[in-house]
């Protein structure tokens, strides 16, 4: 039933998606189609072109011409006036419009030589020399039909007259209005995702971790689209004061070249850091020069922007020739997306600014629209990119945390288990061996294999609850004993519990390992595949390494032993299935014991020599438990050196002491008992006492002198060069209180 509605859900899904789809596409029909017959009437907002049978007269250059289209160009510079005049159409009915745009320059528009209506930067307050390009209206009635229209242009940068529009009461502006209102929209909507993406920045950038790119990427789309709003061919009816609009024009265009630079500074984590710093300086020093110099009434915004677009042009062309290195340096691949992005945007920014300098006649904005899109999407796609990255990142470096402090409590394990040297670590590699083998058939990923390995690692965390007296008493355990041994599975699972859980299943394998597959397991007698599978897998790598190992009651078994111990176990203590694979893995030769001779290897193949000393402290508080005088010392010697090795660090460890004043012997024996070879008795302890102050004075701070028993001591020298080694022997050798033996490990 239950995949039966899944499938159902599917379906719904699918159809909603492709429901949706065709909704936009109907949507779109609708905004853009022609139209059918039938639909309801709305009324005429048709406005005509006015634009030929134009006379133009420029009395400054000497210039006249007669039956003009616009729009066109005429010659003429700074200060000259230049006047078009024509005749109205004889059927102009009722209240009309006729419209002219000015290109900075001051405009008087005259019907039958009366003036009608006037622009001029001295009707505007704190504007400068240069009036805002705008469109100016002027009313006209049916009396006004066949007479002569005139418009005086007072040039203030170029000669470009644009085109002249006539409609019915307002109508003239609905043309205008429908051409340039879904630029005016975009840029609104930039402005507003702009502010959003600032906001969401400042407030989730610290939980989240975005990239500071994104927040200059806000920072720039509002600049950006606060010019291209007060730019708008239509910020006469967006405005209420449309000439202030002028300023923030100049403002947010400028500042865009500092957004810019930022933007891409982040985007490159910072290569460039150095470069685009000066040129965002520079940039800045530009900005406050020229709103100084216009504040002043030195110098126009107008006529100083250049200077700014000049470093903004210089910024774009930095930004390409990081871009080229980047790619050069095969970098680009850390950012291919903004890469992407990014180039669509400098070619519409190099057109935008082309279209500025060199067109007479220029539609505002186009370019930066399609280029500022692409790049806001590139900018999300980074972002989400990046953001994933890094989250990747942290989950790795969570995960290595993790793995370190694993490391470090299965190392405390194993230094409070003097008998399960390496244990936890080669029961963590056992059972990452067998997922793998098993992860065909299981459905496990990487993640799952890696997981298994760690919860391998932590089995025995709960051994640090058990008292050493039980955890490391020679020889087999009492039943009273063994029962507070079986203890550490709860000791370990209530352990992690209070505890951050990150990895999925860890209580279960700490708490199940030791459940049998028929029952009689413990702590919770769990039976078949009710044992987590992670539990089943565990115990399996946890008893082949214990027969693998050396005990004080016996070696490790053969490899043939192995095999028939875990063939005769399978479906009553371990997982059938699981034991099948396994043994598979050791025929094959797929699977081998870490350990050479029962004691824990390097991934050289040689014997650790902490775990020489953890054999030979077992074998000897086996036999003559009274010999040794710290045995809890020597097993964090054990721990120490097993640290070095593991860490590539170098040492030296040697046995040390006097001989026998009889015999010479010098294998360790106790005070006051006979020597095993010559029956010497009353050997004293005075000699060694002296040796041992003498050795300590020639020892650094990173170096061990531990006694082993009345006759014998450990020495472990850390980090020593090979000059020094020789030293602290020629040290010992020359002991005079009695006669000193060193004897390697």
């Amino acid at each position: 039933m239950k995949q039966h509605r899944s499938k159902f859900k599917k379906f719904i899904d699918y159809f909603s998606y492709c429901f949706i789809m065709f909704t936009a596409i109907v949507f779109i029909m609708a905004i853009f189609g022609n139209g059918q017959s039938g639909e309801a009437y709305i009324g005429n907002f048709d406005a005509e072109d006015f634009n030929t049978g134009w006379s133009v007269v420029n009395e400054s250059r000497g210039y006249s011409e007669s039956d003009l289209t616009l729009p066109a160009v005429v010659p003429a510079k700074g200060g000259d006036t230049v006047v078009i005049s024509n005749t109205l159409p004889e059927d102009l009915d009722g209240p009309s419009t006729i419209l002219f745009r000015t290109m900075l320059e001051d405009l008087y528009i005259y019907v039958d030589g009366e003036l009608r209506e006037t622009y001029t930067s001295e009707q505007l307050v704190r504007v400068g020399k240069f009036s805002p390009s705008a469109y100016v209206a002027c009313d006209l009635t049916a009396a006004d039909a066949g007479k002569t229209v005139e418009a005086r242009f007072v040039i203030k940068n170029t000669g470009t007259i644009e085109g002249v529009k006539i409609g019915y009461g307002n109508n003239a502006w609905f043309g205008i209005i429908r051409n340039n209102l879904f630029l005016a929209i975009f840029a609104l909507m930039i402005l507003v995702v702009g502010i959003f993406v600032i906001f969401f920045y400042r407030f989730a950038s610290a939980r989240f971790k975005i990239d500071k790119s994104f927040f200059y990427m806000g920072l720039f789309m509002c600049s950006l689209s606060m010019w291209m709003l007060s730019e708008s061919r239509i910020r006469q009816i967006l405005f209420a004061s449309p000439s202030l609009s002028n300023y923030f024009s100049y403002f947010a265009i400028e500042i865009t070249g500092v957004f810019v630079c930022s933007y891409f500074d982040e985007i490159q984590s910072r290569v460039y850091h150095k470069f685009y710093l000066v040129c965002e300086g520079v940039i800045t020093a530009q900005i406050m020069i020229n709103v100084v110099l216009n504040f002043l009434g030195v110098a126009d915004l107008f006529l100083t922007v250049f200077i700014s677009h000049f470093w903004f042009a210089v910024g774009i062309i930095l930004v390409m020739t990081t871009l080229i290195r980047d790619i050069i340096n095969k970098r680009i691949k850390e950012y291919i997306a903004s890469f992407i992005g990014t180039c669509i945007f400098l070619v519409c920014g190099m057109m935008e600014i082309v279209s500025f300098f060199f067109s007479d006649i220029w539609t505002f904005g186009g370019y930066i629209c399609l280029g500022l899109l692409a790049l806001l999407v590139a900018t999300i796609v980074q972002t989400a990119l990046r953001t994933e990255k890094t989250n990747i990142y942290r989950e790795r470096e969570k995960e290595e945390s993790l793995m370190n402090t694993i490391e470090a409590i299965t190392g405390a394990i194993d230094a409070k288990d003097e008998y399960t040297g390496g244990h936890s670590d080669r029961v963590g590699n056992y059972a990452g061996m067998i997922a793998r083998e098993m992860a065909a058939d299981y459905d496990f990923s990487e993640e799952d294999i890696l997981r298994i390995q760690y919860i391998g690692f932590m089995h025995d965390i709960g051994k640090i609850g058990v008292a050493d007296s039980v955890l490391n008493k020679a020889g087999r355990l009492s039943d009273e004993e063994f029962t507070l041994m079986k203890k550490h599975v709860e000791i370990g699972y209530d352990l992690l519990k209070s505890m951050d859980n990150s990895i999925d299943g860890l209580l279960e394998g700490v708490r199940h390992h030791h459940e049998r597959f028929d029952g009689k397991g413990y702590p919770d007698g769990l039976e078949g595949t009710d044992i987590p599978l992670v539990a089943r897998i565990i115990c399996v790598a946890d008893c082949y390494d214990a027969m693998t190992s050396n005990r004080v009651y016996r070696k490790r078994l053969s490899d043939e032993d192995v095999i028939a111990e875990i063939k005769r176990c399978a479906g009553s203590q371990f997982d059938p299935a699981i034991a099948e694979i396994f043994v598979k893995m050791i025929e094959r030769g797929d699977f081998k014991a870490a350990t050479i001779d029962g004691m824990e290897a390097s991934e050289l193949g040689s014997v650790y020599r902490s775990s020489m000393l953890e054999k030979r402290l077992q074998n000897d508080l086996h036999d003559k438990p009274e010999l040794v005088h710290h045995a809890s010392h020597v097993r964090m010697i054990c721990y120490i050196m097993k640290l070095a090795e593991k860490n590539k660090r170098s040492f030296e460890i040697f046995f040390t002491g006097i001989k026998c004043p009889e015999c010479g012997e010098t294998e360790p024996h106790v005070h006051g008992d006979e020597c095993p070879e010559c029956g010497a008795h009353e050997h004293k302890v005075d000699p060694l006492t002296d040796f041992n102050n003498y050795v300590r004075k020639r020892l650094t701070m990173r170096d061990v002198l531990i006694e082993y028993d009345d006759l014998c001591n450990i020495v472990v020298l850390f980090d020593r060069k090979p000059e020094e080694l020789a030293e602290i022997r020629g040290y010992i050798t020359e002991f005079d209180g009695a006669e000193a033996y060193i004897k390697e490990l």
